[in-house]
Formats: structure tokens, C-alpha cells, sequence
């Protein structure tokens, strides 16, 4: 495979970007961390990702200061991860690209008739569908204000991952 050219250097700001955001593992991690999940265990089973390629991610998300990590356990010593408010700014562009997939990237039918994951809008209760803005009440749409309701499709693909 050949080796990507570093772009942790360029003024171009999608190059930066890319530079952390580029990875999937990387994508995968803040997923689950959107979804509330933060312990170590949880995110591998639920990424599918080898136990060290998450840790070395995770490891990655903290020095870029995307993700704090804080104990949860003593003995022996267990840990959690956290979004930072640099992580959280994140969430627009993974729910863009959630948008995109549930437009383009599925087969029609193939998650069950509707979208692979359903977000409702916690201050007012609306499906907001794939809008930035809630449809309801017209609120601009952020970190924390959204709950996610998987369809069945992907239940069953995160409760086979989960073991």
C-alpha cells in the first residue's frame, strides 16, 4: 500500500482536516462516542476494530485533544473517553455524513424502508429527517440535541457486534 503524504503541514484547510478526519477508524470512534458509548471495551466490539488499531486511534483522538480521557476504575485501572468541546464541533460533519449515506449509500429497501438510523429532535420531539435544522421548530441542529432510533436493520448488525 502506498504511504499517504502527510498533509498535518498544508494552509489548505480540507487537507488538515483530512489529515485526522481521513482515517475510518478515526470516523468509527467518534461515532460511538456521538452515541454515548466511551469505555474502551464497547467502542472496539462496536467499531469491529482489532483492540489495538482502537486504542492506537483513541490514543490519537487525545493528543489532538478530540477526546479526554478520565478514569472510571482504580483497580485495576479502567478508563473512559470523552469528547472535548474541539470533539463535539465534530458532530456537523458526521452528521453530514450520515446524511449523504442515507440518501446515497444504500440499496433500495435494504434497511428496511427507511432510514438506517431515525433522529428526533429532544427539545420539540420532531423527526428532523437529514436537516441541519430542525423542520419543527426551525432550532439549528448540534451536538447533545438529537436521539437516535436505529432501525431494526442496524440493531441487529450492532447487537451480532456486540456479541
Amino acid at each position: 500500500m502506498p504511504k499517504r503524504a502527510d498533509l498535518s503541514d498544508t494552509f489548505c484547510p480540507v487537507g488538515r482536516s483530512a489529515e485526522l478526519l481521513g482515517d475510518r477508524a478515526v470516523l468509527l470512534i467518534l461515532r460511538d462516542l456521538f452515541f454515548g458509548r466511551r469505555r474502551f471495551e464497547a467502542i472496539a466490539a462496536n467499531t469491529g476494530l482489532r483492540p489495538q488499531l482502537a486504542s492506537a486511534r483513541l490514543k490519537l483522538l487525545e493528543g489532538e485533544g478530540v477526546v479526554a480521557r478520565h478514569a472510571y476504575q482504580d483497580r485495576p485501572p479502567r478508563y473512559e473517553y470523552r469528547l472535548t468541546d474541539k470533539g463535539k464541533d465534530l458532530f456537523g460533519v458526521l452528521y453530514a455524513m450520515r446524511g449523504w449515506a442515507e440518501r446515497w449509500a444504500y440499496a433500495e429497501g435494504e434497511t428496511g424502508g427507511g432510514p438506517a438510523m431515525r433522529y428526533i429532535h429532544r427539545a420539540c420531539g420532531t423527526d428532523v429527517g437529514t436537516a441541519p435544522v430542525c423542520p419543527g421548530c426551525g432550532a439549528a441542529l448540534g451536538y447533545g440535541d438529537l436521539k437516535g432510533e436505529p432501525s431494526p436493520a442496524l440493531k441487529a448488525e450492532q447487537a451480532a457486534r456486540s456479541g
